[in-house]
């Protein structure tokens, strides 16, 4: 749904409107969160769908031990999944806000190629599933010390990168940060979809409970991460978003073993 609204209209958030209207909720949600513009309330739509799935990922293992559910067929189902909200649907988010930030003289490089970029994010989404789902099939793996819980980073947080930069859109970023938000989409077009191929050690936020000094590190990251977007502006949304794989590099290098 959001990957279709974002294709369906240049402008991002009328398509979602329009939705929420045909089924009655447009008024009521406007009324809810105090949104006075149409547009800003099918974003926020647009973004609550899209949370809702990426939710469902971190809970979807959860439930499917607690029901006995889990095996390699799941595990190809959940790849399958994260291909959908972390690859189709950033990467048909990414290329509109790059369009609409264009539109609006808001790149400082006018170039119309540049636009289409996180259409990069959709196929390194796959090479990396598909490495991990590989990875996920074997039966016998050979591990040695301790080691990070992923080898790149994973496809959800290009989701995240990208439903950020939305958020910060449709909330009025003030035109002289709006740069920063351009800025921002093109290291998201290029640096993110490398991150996400290559084999760069990363940590996650499903496994707890290993490791004490690792989960204390997920849960200062967590705080931070929150300071900054909260409080930060959109120079705290930047480093919010790049502090996940710097993070990661730090802990690489912290274990005590490799």
């Amino acid at each position: 749904m959001v990957a279709w609204w974002a294709a369906s209209e240049f402008d991002l958030g009328w398509a979602a409107s329009e939705w929420a209207a045909s089924i009655g909720v447009d008024r009521w949600l406007m009324d809810t969160f105090g949104i006075a513009e149409r547009r800003v309330m099918g974003v926020l739509v647009m973004l609550g769908i899209w949370t809702v799935g990426l939710v469902c990922d971190v809970l979807d293992g959860a439930v499917a031990r607690a029901m006995g559910a889990e095996g390699k067929q799941g595990a190809l189902l959940d790849s399958m999944a994260d291909l959908v909200s972390g690859g189709l649907a950033p990467a048909f988010v990414g290329v509109a806000l790059m369009k609409e930030w264009m539109a609006a003289g808001l790149a400082p490089l006018e170039y119309t190629c540049l636009s289409f970029l996180p259409m990069l994010v959709l196929p390194a989404a796959a090479w990396r599933l598909a490495r991990y789902a590989g990875n996920a099939l074997e039966t016998e793996q050979q591990t040695s010390g301790l080691s990070l819980d992923f080898e790149g980073i994973p496809a959800p947080f290009s989701a995240v990168w990208w439903g950020l930069l939305l958020a910060a859109w449709a909330l009025g970023a003030a035109a002289d940060s709006a740069a920063w938000l351009w800025w921002c989409g093109l290291l998201g077009g290029t640096a993110l979809p490398i991150w996400m191929a290559s084999k760069l050690p990363q940590f996650g936020l499903k496994q707890w409970g290993q490791f004490r000094w690792m989960d204390g590190a997920r849960i200062g990251w967590v705080i931070g991460v929150l300071i900054l977007v909260a409080f930060g502006g959109t120079e705290g949304l930047v480093l919010a978003l790049i502090s996940y794989p710097t993070m990661g590099a730090i802990l690489d290098r912290a274990l005590p073993t490799k």
